[in-house]
């Protein structure tokens, strides 16, 4: 009896620890959340929370901000992780001549989602150059468009083409290039 209890607790804590590690990747989007043409973005944490972002406030923030799209009544698009954007600045020559038409100067915009595991891309590494995801150390180059320069992750952070509005406002161009969040199956 001691080995059916054991091999019945054993599957518990593996089918739990599959659960809490597979549930940040559950990123369901329904489209209205994810960002579209015309949405302005809005600081998404921190005491600016809600409030608009402007190629200057990102510039100043030591190169990244976490937003989120606001629908036509401002409020914010949070239904879904996948609705997440990082925002980056970088020296314009720094940007690859076919990333530049999508940024405002040398601020660009990404899903602030890893395509590893979905954890939230948070950081940029002033030496590297390189958005960092901390969860597995996926760094991702926005001078190149996202693309993964340091594993685990494979797939590119999709970028968000912004804009910028009277005031100097971000506001979303078009939708993102490519499906935010980790490619399906294995990772």
């Amino acid at each position: 009896m001691d080995d059916a209890r054991s091999r019945i607790a054993r599957r518990d804590v593996l089918v739990g620890a599959a659960a809490c590690c597979l549930a940040p990747g559950i990123a369901f989007a329904d489209d209205a959340d994810l960002p579209k043409k015309g949405d302005k973005l809005v600081f998404d944490e921190g005491p600016d929370d809600g409030k608009p972002v402007t190629a200057e406030r990102v510039v100043s923030a030591n190169n990244v901000v976490i937003a989120v799209p606001t629908d036509a009544t401002g409020a914010k698009k949070a239904g879904s992780r996948l609705s997440k954007v990082v925002l980056v600045s970088l020296k314009p020559e720094e940007i690859q001549e076919e990333y530049k038409p999508h940024a405002v100067g040398g601020v660009l915009a990404f899903s602030a989602i890893c395509t590893h595991q979905s954890c939230t891309v948070n950081a940029f590494n002033s030496t590297s150059r390189h958005l960092e995801c901390f969860c597995h150390h996926s760094e991702f180059s926005p001078a190149e468009g996202g693309a993964v320069a340091k594993g685990p992750a494979r797939k590119r952070l999709p970028i968000l083409p912004i804009t910028k509005a009277d005031g100097g406002v971000l506001i979303v161009a078009d939708g993102f290039i490519g499906k935010p969040g980790p490619p399906p199956g294995p990772a």
